[in-house]
């Protein structure tokens, strides 16, 4: 009889479990709401630098700036897992390791003109007796064309560690050396408007990838390790949409006071490996993509989306 007992409060107990269990999985699989919607979206800005790397020498090729979008989200669409974790597009370039010789030949020459401009400098401000107003201007812009002058030949003097000037018999040239690469370093600062409806910021851990001209999808970690409170993250189904559907993504606009939090969502149309409809203006690399419903489906880069 206690062993009957036993039994079935095992059973119950277990029924209730999966019962809690099955019921959890069914609100984690619900699609998002307009607010979580608008809610789920954070700015990502920075830096992106191409450097050029041999044995332990790092040296900086170029550096542009970074505004795009990004998403929160979660690691595990069955359980609250951001962890501070944003989704964006990682960083491109279109450079390649052949062309970094040309790269140092051209400032090479470069370097050499803002040396013989220097010179002229120098001796017109040495041999003009009258300070007027236009010896002062000439004399600012000396003051500035030095420093970048400067700044030029501490370059060129890195970048020639790890790509020297050698000499054979086609001439002097330089050459980089066997074990050269290029990678993409990137540092990351992102923004979001809290329940408060104030702009608040954190910054990212530094990314460092291979060279790629091929947009990707790249998680950021950023200083939290908890998902800010107000925010939205999404999270990822294992069971997808249908191919042709109706989306919608959201702009933030800091400047836009009059916004639901600070966003707009635009509608537009998609089909599965081909490209979107949504207008330029709205469509921000990084921006999430949700079907008509709230069912998260990727992040936008140019005319796609990537999922």
């Amino acid at each position: 009889m206690f062993q009957k007992i036993l039994r079935h409060k095992i059973a119950v107990t277990i029924s209730l479990l999966a019962l809690i269990g099955l019921g959890w999985l069914m609100v984690r699989s619900l699609p998002a709401s307009e607010t979580e919607v608008r809610r789920a979206a954070c700015l990502v800005e920075g830096s992106v630098s191409v450097c050029l790397v041999s044995s332990q020498d790092t040296v900086e090729l170029t550096s542009d700036s970074v505004h795009q979008q990004g998403v929160w989200i979660n690691r595990h669409w069955w359980m609250a897992s951001c962890d501070g974790r944003v989704l964006t597009v990682g960083p491109t370039s279109r450079l390649r390791l052949s062309e970094v010789p040309a790269i140092c030949d051209s400032l090479s020459s470069l370097l050499n003109r803002k040396e013989t401009e220097r010179k002229e400098l120098i001796y017109y401000l040495r041999s003009h007796g009258v300070i007027d107003e236009g010896y002062t201007q000439i004399a600012t812009y000396a003051n500035r064309q030095s420093k970048m002058t400067d700044s030029l030949k501490l370059k060129l003097r890195n970048l020639q560690r790890v790509c020297p000037l050698v000499s054979d018999k086609t001439g002097k040239h330089f050459k980089l050396g066997k074990k050269s690469r290029l990678i993409l370093k990137a540092d990351y600062r992102v923004s979001w408007y809290n329940n408060g409806n104030k702009l608040k910021h954190v910054n990212c851990d530094p990314v460092y990838t291979p060279l790629t001209a091929k947009a990707y999808p790249l998680i950021l970690h950023t200083h939290r390790s908890v998902k800010p409170w107000g925010v939205y993250a999404v999270r990822n189904v294992p069971w997808g949409a249908a191919e042709h559907r109706k989306i919608v993504t959201v702009r933030l606009v800091p400047n836009d006071t009059v916004a639901p939090f600070h966003s707009i969502i635009v509608s537009g149309k998609y089909w599965q490996g081909h490209n979107h409809d949504l207008p330029a203006l709205f469509a921000v690399d990084g921006a999430p993509v949700f079907t008509k419903h709230g069912r998260f489906i990727g992040i936008i880069n140019g005319k796609e989306v990537l999922p």
